[in-house]
């Protein structure tokens, strides 16, 4: 056989040995306990109470202070044992007697499902309610308010009281409602309830949760007033909620997810933040070093546009002597030539009149002959050029004169253009200024961002699981938590499935009409009874 089946039967055949064992042990438990009782105590076992329900009516007076408070007790039938501290009990189901020593109730009968009512000796409530009235803004009894007129308020507080076992307080709802006839009441506020009609009658309804109190206001324009009781039912909640959190858990572990990336993309916007300061940092200071170079500039252009207009003034004024100069130097070269003309013309040589124009062609025609001629020849040579170099000077001052004038002009531009770059350089740095400012709060505000992220993270790690606690925290407030039913009668009272509270009012009844008086006959004489007769007295 395979050992794995072996050691399954053998852990089976162990497991049906200790719940052998468990049996035996009780049998011989039982077999002691029941041998005690009868020794100690032969009626022990009727001592034990019987399973009940309980349902707690209270008859309220009209401030909500209680006038009478008593319970129905409900039991299957035979040998019934319960236990109240009652000023009175009656048996609501039979004949049969009950039978009443000190708190223990006792009866056997035939009925299936026995009724029997105990009127409290204690008239204590888990809940103090207590509830005013007012008619056009002063208090009035409410025995009094009916078949008034006017506005009226009804405040009513509901308040745990501390004498009664907070276990009830703690896990029973309660539903207050109020019945106003529309007839009678016009323009009914009651905020926090939930209104429905019924018939002529609007009914206000509101829900306390388990553990809560309440003040309620309700309000209304009324006329020969009269109102039903107003009525209170504490109920134990028994919510069958199943709520899945999966579909929950599901999106939190998305929305988990989406935080570790939103955290992981703001250290990483971080780190581009960081190297965009420091870029923007270098590019302030390059455009600092342009903006202090642009003043330089524009120093440095005035400047320039005023040796400008200086060396086009100059230039100006020396053109002016231009044909002064060049009429100096031809008069110059003139007399040199008339005074070689004339030496040579002593000389007797036969030479043609020497000019600018012939007088290298001639005198290099005749050097051969008269040597000293070569000296003439570059006396003339010299003035010729002196006076061509000139003209060329004097045209190359109107060519720069006219230049320097289209200089001064561009120079002035240039001067004028400046200030508008330098202006534009302010604004490029201030507008630099104001974005690296805006980058470091960026920069500042993202490391804000990321530390709360990170503290964001932290915190949703284990949401999943801090959802289901609350949910079950939030349903437990609904419904009152899991405590065990207890008795509101007694603690001896062991088994009891349910209890209900049932709380009215009295109700608001219009004060009752006085009949008059029936006249008191007239006593005749018998002379009016006379007359009478004969139908002449009335």
């Amino acid at each position: 056989m395979d050992m794995k089946k072996i050691k399954m039967k053998n852990d089976k055949m162990k497991k049906n040995n200790n719940k052998m064992k468990q049996l035996l042990t009780f049998l011989v438990t039982f077999i002691l306990l029941f041998t005690s009782c009868i020794q100690v105590s032969p009626v022990l076992a009727q001592d034990n109470s019987s399973q009940k329900e309980e349902v707690v009516y209270g008859i309220l007076n009209l401030d909500g202070s209680i006038n009478n408070l008593y319970v129905v007790n409900i039991l299957n039938g035979g040998e019934i044992v319960d236990y109240g501290n009652y000023s009175d009990i009656r048996n609501m189901t039979t004949a049969e007697e009950l039978n009443k020593e000190g708190d223990k109730i006792t009866i056997n009968t035939r009925a299936e499902r026995f009724y029997y009512q105990g009127t409290l000796e204690s008239k204590e409530l888990p809940w103090h309610i207590a509830i005013k009235y007012y008619l056009d803004g002063k208090e009035i009894p409410g025995e009094e308010l009916g078949g008034k007129s006017g506005t009226l308020k009804i405040g009513m507080s509901v308040k745990q009281n501390e004498k009664v076992n907070p276990i009830f307080f703690d896990n029973y709802a309660m539903q207050i409602t109020f019945s106003l006839d529309t007839k009678l009441c016009k323009n009914i506020r009651a905020d926090g309830a939930t209104i429905a009609e019924a018939g002529s009658k609007k009914q206000l309804t509101y829900t306390v949760l388990p553990g809560n109190s309440i003040d309620i206001a309700v309000t209304a324009d009324i006329h020969d007033f009269e109102m039903d009781p107003i009525t209170i039912n504490g109920i134990r909640l028994s919510l069958d909620i199943d709520v899945d959190s999966n579909e929950l858990t599901e999106k939190i572990s998305e929305l988990i997810d989406a935080i570790k990336e939103l955290d992981d993309g703001a250290s990483e916007l971080q780190k581009g933040l960081n190297q965009l300061s420091t870029g923007m940092e270098k590019y302030l200071d390059g455009i600092k070093a342009y903006k202090d170079g642009l003043g330089q500039l524009i120093s440095g252009a005035g400047r320039l546009n005023e040796g400008a207009a200086l060396l086009n003034s100059g230039l100006s004024q020396l053109t002016m002597q231009n044909d002064l100069i060049i009429n100096g130097a031809l008069e110059i070269q003139q007399a040199t030539f008339d005074s070689v003309n004339a030496q040579l013309g002593s000389m007797k040589l036969g030479l043609p009149v020497l000019t600018p124009e012939n007088y290298s062609e001639v005198l290099s025609s005749i050097s051969h002959l008269a040597p000293q001629l070569a000296d003439v020849k570059k006396q003339l040579d010299g003035v010729v050029q002196f006076v061509q170099g000139l003209k060329s000077y004097m045209d190359g001052v109107l060519q720069l004169s006219n230049a320097s004038s289209d200089l001064a002009i561009g120079i002035s531009e240039f001067k004028a253009s400046s200030f508008i770059i330098a202006e534009s350089a302010n604004e490029l740095y201030n507008g630099g200024a104001e974005i690296n400012s805006a980058i470091k709060k960026l920069r500042d505000g993202l490391s804000s961002y990321k530390g709360g992220m990170n503290e964001l993270r932290k915190g949703t790690s284990g949401m999943s699981s801090e959802i289901d606690n609350k949910i079950n925290e939030i349903l437990a407030g609904i419904s009152g938590g899991n405590g065990e039913v207890i008795s509101f009668v007694s603690d001896k009272n062991t088994y009891v499935s349910s209890v209900q509270f049932v709380l009215k009012t009295a109700s608001i009844e219009p004060p009752e009409i006085q009949e008059p008086d029936a006249p008191k006959p007239v006593r005749l004489n018998i002379w009016q009874k006379l007359l009478k007769l004969f139908g002449l007295y009335k």
